[in-house]
């Protein structure tokens, strides 16, 4: 089987990923909190369900996407989520994706701003404080029932300097951008699972990316069905491993026999206007009416960490678990119904 390519990606330990997996994160084309000023190409909408909680990232931040911003999601004690933007030196960003121990991320990262969420009473009685002395400034932005939302900004500590200082106060700046962009609704606290670790994370796939035909989508979408079937390929593995009509006939078969599965193929040699070209091709050959989707960055770099070559396919539940063990290379479309019904029962 051909190799995958290695490729850096923008890490995206964002809560939709941690949490439950089952959070929406989508363009800001498809929200009304952006601001006129920011196109869907400039600006980020995330919205987590779980915790009421909708925003926009400042289009400074998005040309330090890829080399400069690392968001991180984690839980201390008192709070119920932490959403922290972080500031990380390019030359060390990919070093980011090799840390086994959660607490090494503080040696890379410098903090640009939180999200805190915690009960009101907890902000108030002294029992945050070791958290919150952390930043110079503190703004409420919001209450929902027993819960609260504070934006904390400029960090105590920052040893940038050159570039990265330049860099760094340029996405600081614009943090009262995020914050006016910040609605919360009424949420179960219950719904909030706790945050996983770096393993653990392993096992979810997450993605906010466009179908082969340019629509939006997200890794939401598994919260429609029990089981989906994420297959894995590459136009470079043409050769040997087309597998678009076996496809149609397992996502024909599953409708067929009212199955609530769906079926999703990734093609990890995207973004790309030939290959994706190549793709439309051979499915429209097929006849194909199954989801393919690009590659965003998050996915491209879950499937560099863990995928040895395509065509490869992984399961996963209505939360983005992975369920079961990966299925590598390409199958008949009886092996894969077998699978499914296996995982099915399963569950």
């Amino acid at each position: 089987r051909h190799q995958l390519m290695k490729k850096m990606a923008y890490a995206a330990l964002l809560m939709a990923a941690v949490l439950s997996m089952s959070g929406c994160s989508q363009n800001s084309g498809s929200s009304s909190q952006s601001t006129a000023s920011q196109s869907a190409e400039e600006s980020h909408t995330v919205v987590l369900d779980e915790v009421g909680l909708t925003y926009t990232t400042p289009a400074a931040w998005k040309e330090f996407e890829e080399t400069n911003l690392f968001p991180l999601t984690i839980q201390s004690e008192g709070t119920l989520a932490r959403i922290i933007y972080n500031y990380v030196k390019e030359g060390d960003i990919e070093k980011l994706y090799d840390i086994s121990d959660p607490n090494a991320y503080e040696t890379y990262l410098t903090p640009i701003c939180e999200i805190m969420i915690a009960s009101t009473e907890n902000f108030t009685n002294g029992t945050l404080e070791s958290l919150t002395s952390l930043y110079e400034k503190s703004q409420e932005v919001s209450t929902e029932g027993d819960y609260s939302y504070y934006v904390l900004y400029s960090c105590t500590y920052n040893n940038l300097e050159g570039a990265d200082l330049e860099n760094f106060s340029k996405m600081a700046e614009a943090v009262p951008e995020l914050i006016d962009s910040i609605s919360t609704r009424e949420f179960n606290p219950e719904d909030v699972k706790p945050v996983v670790d770096a393993d653990e994370l392993k096992k979810y796939i997450t993605f906010d990316t466009k179908t082969l035909e340019g629509e939006s989508i997200t890794s939401s979408v598994f919260g429609d069905y029990d089981l989906t079937m994420v297959n894995f390929w590459g136009t470079y593995a043409l050769e040997t491993s087309n597998e678009q009509a076996v496809l149609q006939q397992v996502y024909e078969t599953i409708k067929s026999e009212g199955k609530n599965v769906n079926l999703i193929n990734a093609i990890v040699d995207t973004p790309s206007p030939e290959n994706e070209e190549t793709v439309k091709q051979l499915k429209a050959e097929a006849g194909g009416q199954f989801t393919t989707i690009i590659m965003d960055e998050t996915l491209a770099n879950w499937a560099v960490e863990n995928l040895e070559g395509v065509p490869t396919t992984v399961f996963v539940d209505s939360t983005g678990k992975i369920v079961g063990d990966q299925v590598k290379g390409a199958k008949s479309a009886n092996f894969y119904m077998e699978e499914i019904n296996s995982r099915l029962a399963a569950q």
